[in-house]
């Protein structure tokens, strides 16, 4: 069996860290359906704005998310497609009721 590098294993550990948050983990299940502005999110997940912003941040720092200035609005998506896929994973175990049968392949 071939060894899996050790940073290989730190980069995943902290990538499963960046995500864990409850608000992290709600940002990004509300980008599964496209980009949302900050006051989008805001409502959306019951954050404050300094609060949402620091988290924003954080995402955005390690690559999950990326942003984008449409006049005065700052818009997020989830930057790398397997996060989405990840968090899609998430979802159906954890909320399957809430999931279309093509998310389920």
């Amino acid at each position: 069996m071939q060894a899996i590098p050790r940073e290989k294993i730190h980069a995943a550990s902290e990538g499963l860290r960046a995500i864990s948050h409850e608000i992290r983990l709600s940002v990004l299940c509300y980008l599964l359906t496209g980009p949302m502005c900050v006051q989008e999110l805001m409502e959306a997940t019951g954050a404050a704005q300094s609060n949402l912003s620091q988290h924003l941040a954080k995402m955005r720092l390690m690559g999950i998310v990326t942003n984008e200035k449409r006049g005065q609005q700052v818009y997020y998506r989830i930057a790398n497609p397997a996060f989405g896929d990840l968090v899609k994973v998430l979802k159906n175990i954890y909320c399957p009721e809430m999931c279309s049968t093509e998310d389920h392949s």
